[in-house]
């Protein structure tokens, strides 16, 4: 068992509304297969936490109440499957604040690693779609993984970061379900 993996929301999680925000549960779309991967993702980890940056709040797009609604709707339909996550840390803040919980700064791992003080960053993953993703784990000591497009604008510093890359979570989730079961076979040989 692995021990933590750190999650990024749009895109990874949810269908990102490119230009815009999830501003409510209605707009809230699981990308294709994610419950599936949370299936397989689930009993690979001791612990699976959400970190996300939602400037939509700090642009007042959309308050925070409406992302906690949005989480919530999320929780129910993972609880509802028995593979809820642990935890979810959300920066609100602007871009332009330069806060330290916004991703690439480490806020919110510290803050997942004050609450859960068994969190070993050297034993955990990131999953993003995004370059501050990448530098977030990076800064943290996590191993960053790279989901989405290589026609990522930035896919080349993505690259330079990291050179684990899977088309979806999904993808990722059957590369370590494989990964399990070829260890488990090993070791019955």
């Amino acid at each position: 068992m692995m021990n933590t993996l750190f999650l990024d929301r749009d895109g990874i999680v949810n269908v990102q509304i490119v230009g815009g925000y999830v501003e409510s549960v209605e707009q809230f779309v699981f990308v294709d297969h994610f419950l599936d991967a949370m299936k397989m993702l689930r009993p690979l980890f001791k612990h699976i936490i959400l970190v996300t940056n939602q400037q939509g709040v700090g642009k007042k797009i959309c308050t925070q109440a409406q992302v906690d609604a949005v989480h919530s709707y999320m929780q129910m339909r993972l609880l509802a499957q028995h593979t809820p996550m642990d935890a979810i840390y959300c920066c609100p803040h602007l871009a332009a604040e330069n806060c330290s919980c916004r991703k690439p700064q480490i806020g919110m791992a510290l803050q997942a690693k004050n609450d859960f003080p068994d969190i070993d960053f050297r034993n955990s993953i990131m999953v993003g779609d995004a370059l501050s993703d990448m530098q977030f784990a990076q800064n943290a000591g996590i191993l960053p993984v790279h989901v989405g497009t290589i026609c990522h604008p930035e896919f080349d510093e993505i690259l330079s970061i990291t050179k684990y890359h899977f088309d979806s979570l999904y993808d990722f989730a059957k590369y370590l379900d494989e990964k399990r079961r070829r260890g488990e076979e090993e070791k019955r040989n």
